[in-house]
């Protein structure tokens, strides 16, 4: 396949100029480019051209999911459109590839529904927006409409099987990747810090992402508060409800597009996430060399290991197992003669995942699909 020039379909519904998947699709897209392919993005007005590698986007309708799926289905159809391959991290029945960015559907409502009242619990059940997302994920998951999936993570690839009978043999797993770093080192967290205005003496917790709720804000917030330290302050990276959120233990950055400069200013991050398939915050976390506090139902912490790389927490809402890694690792990282080694663990662990090796793993289904294809 490599002397042979593809046209290959994205397809992203909406837009976020801090998204981990946005983020993730033009990484892989300029890849694809340099490896002499074409790579066109079916995407919604929300996408500005500047953003796209290539710049070629058609713009499709995407009022609903179901809309956004009719489009693509026209699109694909016309005789102005070319595509040998569609590589899609939407929920849109009939692409060739399919990556499983935001997991599953069904598998984040049975999650949800664990720390939700009751009348959210009902209105989760009988929300039409909902309903129509489990439809077009089970039409997904059928070899006829699917030709290959990537996984994430080991449990996304049991929840497929599992929950819609998707072959074993056609999902392949394959994990998100970051750009190398080095860990950060002391002065480079005093120049972050006097950058960002924050005294170098604050033990500082690290959350990012935006989808609050599913990312367990509140429970990192509520272990934050319960230590009662003045100097221990929780920085919050992304976009959400802050009025909502509003803690004196907070302090609230909003979107952020350059995000280095926070992962040098932080001592740890805490995300104890509800659903996560492989948020690349947490990599990219890790990669600057910070212990990690999250879950088990965060797909990153199958790489981890508890004691070593931070701590894998299994209940979200467990805050006294969240006070207690969060008490441990902040006694870790600000003793000198201690932090170094965990420090180096955690970015050795993230240099094991690279967009290199993601491109090379990505290439590889991409060229065994196209196989298939010619049968």
């Amino acid at each position: 396949m490599s002397s042979t020039s593809l046209t290959i379909g994205f397809l992203r519904r909406g837009y976020s100029p801090t998204g981990g998947v946005e983020a993730y699709l033009k990484g892989l897209a300029e890849g694809l480019r340099r490896e002499g392919h074409r790579v066109v993005l079916l995407g919604t007005s929300e996408w500005p051209a500047s953003e796209w590698p290539g710049r070629e986007i058609i713009r499709c309708r995407g009022g609903s999911l179901s809309q956004y799926s009719a489009e693509v289905t026209r699109q694909k159809a016309s005789p102005d459109n070319r595509f040998d391959l569609i590589l899609s991290v939407e929920k849109v029945p009939g692409c060739d590839l399919y990556r499983t960015d935001e997991g599953l559907h069904a598998a984040w409502l049975e999650q949800r529904s664990r720390h939700i009242g009751p009348w959210a619990r009902f209105f989760q059940k009988i929300s039409s927006k909902h309903r129509e997302k489990l439809r077009l994920e089970k039409q997904l998951f059928t070899p006829e409409k699917t030709r290959r999936v990537i996984s994430l993570s080991h449990k996304i690839s049991g929840e497929i099987s599992a929950l819609y009978g998707y072959p074993e043999e056609q999902i392949t797993l394959i994990r998100n990747g970051v750009p190398n770093r080095l860990a950060t080192t002391s002065e480079e967290r005093a120049l972050a810090r006097k950058e960002l205005g924050i005294p170098i003496e604050e033990k500082v917790a690290l959350f990012v992402g935006t989808g609050w709720e599913r990312k367990g804000l509140r429970f990192a917030i509520r272990t934050v508060e319960g230590l009662n330290d003045p100097r221990v302050k929780l920085l919050v990276a992304g976009s959400g409800s802050q009025k909502r959120y509003a803690s004196p233990s907070v302090h609230f950055l909003g979107s952020v597009s350059q995000m280095a400069t926070v992962y040098d200013a932080a001592d740890l991050m805490v995300f104890p996430t509800i659903f996560d398939p492989f948020p690349l915050a947490t990599l990219e976390a890790l990669s600057a060399g910070l212990p990690v506090i999250t879950t088990a139902a965060n797909g990153v912490s199958e790489i981890m290991t508890s004691g070593v790389h931070g701590e894998v927490i299994a209940e979200p809402s467990d805050i006294a197992a969240l006070d207690a890694a969060l008490r441990k690792w902040f006694g870790i990282v600000s003793d000198p003669a201690r932090s170094g080694q965990p420090r180096l663990a955690c970015s050795a662990l993230a240099s094991e995942f690279t967009l290199e090796r993601n491109l090379r793993e990505t290439l590889a289904v991409i060229r065994e699909v196209m196989e298939e294809k010619k049968l």
